[in-house]
């Protein structure tokens, strides 16, 4: 396992990886540093390293991050490499993953269901007496304190049970922020059994015991109270340097705080180890590689915006930074900022404390925000209503349920009404608005279909909106798409799986149906769980080969099932790829795709250096071709891309855009040379 801000900050990956075993494995005995040959080739002719590269969006810059997945593109396409990769990420920008290639395999974790969070809560109380009973409390708790919807999140689920087992009598707390505030609490708490006090004692006692001269120790005692006194503003301070990008080590951030003067008599590697010493034991932070990391990205979040609210003039700042226009004219072309959803939520509810003299400055530029239209701001609304963020409630209500009533995006209306209904006392008037957009799939089939979903995510409405979406699913005189996506969301709520796979199965396979919109339903089928791949990865295989299918959907069948790791896709690729009735674009994709399939880099180049040359193909689909070749590092690449700059043949766009790849692509030496 590295880290994906540790791998981006080093140019070479053998060297990266050497550094991380050696830090992580160093305090569990190993003797001898591996050096970093030791990672350049396989550790054995059949299996190559499995590299975890962990918390891709903690990269803060996109730039970077981009760089990087090319970069592990890059070594991932070599054949044969020494490396496959796992790369772990909380959802990123939109195209952002690309950038890995049609041949990397996607998992997304997905939230628990309704059912799930009770049989995990069941799972947490089993050292109580009468567990059953505490789950069916529990499960009380989360409906008064509408973190149901939160508790679908694996660390929500796990942070509340933890909450509820440890005081069942106390209820549970409003709100997310109150959640965390808590959790880390009892954090704290649960470590009393580390006797934290006395091994923060033991850590100064040590520092100061190695100095002899009264003043010198009186100094170094005042110094090391002082830090332990400031702990938690410290802890702050280190999440709040991380999450604007600050990778330096933990020690070193705290070392240059106002709080954290080192004495002079104290060497600074000494006072570095001082500071991990009372890091260590807080339970909030994990040392890892040799320096501190929160233990979740949330966790860090949440200690952000504490330290960034944590005084009144602190918050005036933050509240300046959110709504610089707010009281004036210009308010009403307020944009969120660039930050993630998750911070800034916490940043508000920081802002929102009751009795703070800057509350209701805060509360009123929220109400300003809540009112001004558009895209941005229906997504800003339903995204910290799903976090439950303490927003104004009244102002927010009303904006939702415009945008309920006409919305600037397509799906808008929809997710309007679902986040209505999280909000206190307004969960029956979002239902209502949702089953009014689910009964209506005209003028908008996909308002129609998200309200269907919601409703049916909605407790109490479960078998409302199950019945919609059946309804939606066996329409005949819908589109196809419709009816096959109303079966896909089908398959996804509790107790209706079997219904909704039964009706994909059946689109699937309807002859009736076009090419595309059966495929479409063996997608999903082979989406839906994995014990229904038997159902979906036949067909898959079966449209690829079927001749009277369009070409791309043969080719998209071809990919999605190389995706899904399928040992079938490699050799319908091939064939797909040297099918003269196949149009030129999906022959050139096809080869594309098999040159990134696992030990399938030379034939798959091979394929697209033949496409390069043939000259019955389009012209464009010669240099697509030329192009794929270059992306995969092949040396013959910049020889025939400058060929088809140099063809008078070509039409003359064709040509220019060979040059362009040429001297976008690395080869522009080259191409000046010609």
């Amino acid at each position: 396992m590295i880290r994906a801000v540790d791998l981006a900050g080093t140019p070479l990956l053998a060297q990266a990886l050497a550094r991380a075993v050696t830090e992580a494995l160093g305090p569990f005995g190993l003797r001898e540093a591996p050096g970093e040959d030791f990672f350049r080739d396989r550790p054995c002719p059949h299996a190559p390293w499995l590299v975890l590269v962990d918390g891709l969006d903690e990269v803060p810059d996109r730039g970077t991050r981009i760089a990087l997945l090319d970069r592990l593109a890059r070594e991932a396409g070599q054949e044969p490499s020494p490396y496959q990769f796992v790369v772990a990420t909380r959802p990123l920008p939109y195209g952002e993953l690309e950038r890995l290639g049609p041949g990397a395999v996607r998992f997304e974790l997905q939230p628990f269901a309704s059912d799930d969070v009770l049989a995990y809560a069941r799972g947490c109380f089993g050292d109580l007496p009468e567990p059953d009973r505490h789950v069916k409390a529990f499960r009380a708790q989360l409906k008064r304190s509408r973190l149901d919807a939160l508790a679908r999140t694996p660390l929500m689920a796990s942070m509340l049970c933890q909450l509820y087992a440890a005081d069942p009598t106390r209820p549970l707390p409003d709100g997310r922020t109150g959640a965390y505030e808590s959790f880390v609490e009892l954090l704290y708490e649960q470590n009393a059994h580390k006797g934290v006090a006395n091994t923060h004692d033991a850590a100064i006692r040590l520092l100061k015991d190695r100095h002899q001269i009264v003043p010198d120790i009186a100094a170094v005692e005042q110094a090391a109270q002082t830090v332990r006194e400031h702990l938690r503003e410290l802890i702050g301070l280190l999440a709040d340097e991380r999450i604007r990008g600050n990778a330096t080590q933990a020690v070193k951030v705290l070392a240059s705080h106002l709080h954290v003067q080192r004495p002079a008599k104290v060497k600074e590697a000494r006072w570095h180890a001082f500071l991990g010493d009372l890091l260590r034991p807080t339970g909030v932070l994990a040392e890892r590689a040799g320096d501190f990391d929160f233990l979740h990205q949330s966790l860090l979040e949440y200690h952000a915006a504490r330290y960034a609210t944590r005084d009144e003039a602190a918050r005036a700042c933050v509240l300046d930074d959110l709504f610089p226009h707010r009281g004036t004219a210009s308010a009403r072309y307020w944009k969120p900022p660039h930050l993630e959803p998750s911070y800034l939520g916490f940043l508000l509810d920081g802002l929102l404390i009751p009795g703070d003299t800057l509350a209701d400055t805060a509360a009123h530029a929220l109400d300003e925000v809540a009112a001004v239209g558009g895209e941005a701001t229906l997504s800003f609304l339903t995204a910290q209503v799903g976090l439950r963020t303490c927003l104004p409630a009244h102002a927010t209500a009303l904006q939702l349920a415009r945008f309920a009533e006409r919305s600037p995006v397509i799906d808008g209306r929809a997710r309007a009404a679902a986040a209505l209904a999280e909000l206190d006392g307004h969960q029956e008037e979002g239902a209502r608005r949702l089953a009014r957009l689910a009964a209506h799939t005209a003028p908008n089939l996909i308002d129609g279909l998200v309200a269907a979903r919601h409703l049916a995510a909605l407790d109490g409405h479960e078998e409302e909106g199950a019945a919609r979406l059946a309804s939606v699913a066996t329409d005949p005189a819908l589109l196809v798409p419709t009816r096959v996506n109303a079966a896909a969301a089908l398959a996804a709520v509790d107790g209706h799986e079997e219904e909704g796979v039964r009706l994909l199965a059946a689109f699937a396979t309807n002859p009736s149906f076009d090419g595309r919109g059966r495929l479409h339903a063996a997608e999903h089928l082979a989406k839906v769980d994995p014990h229904h791949l038997e159902y979906g990865l036949p067909l898959l295989a079966a449209f690829a080969a079927d001749a009277t299918l369009g070409s791309h959907v043969r080719m998209d069948a071809a990919r999605f099932l190389a995706e899904l790791g399928d040992e079938r896709a490699a050799k319908l690729l091939i064939y797909l790829a040297t099918d003269i009735s196949m149009n030129g674009d999906d022959r050139t994709r096809a080869a594309a795709t098999l040159a990134r399939l696992d030990g399938h880099r030379q034939e798959g180049a091979a394929l697209l250096a033949h496409h390069v040359a043939d000259s019955s193909l389009h012209d464009d689909d010669r240099v697509a071709a030329a192009q794929s070749l270059a992306t995969l590092g092949d040396d013959r690449a910049v020889a025939l891309i400058a060929r088809l700059a140099a063809d008078d043949a070509l039409a003359a766009d064709a040509r220019a855009w060979a040059a362009r790849i040429l001297a976008d692509g690395g080869g522009a030496e080259d191409a000046a040379a010609r």
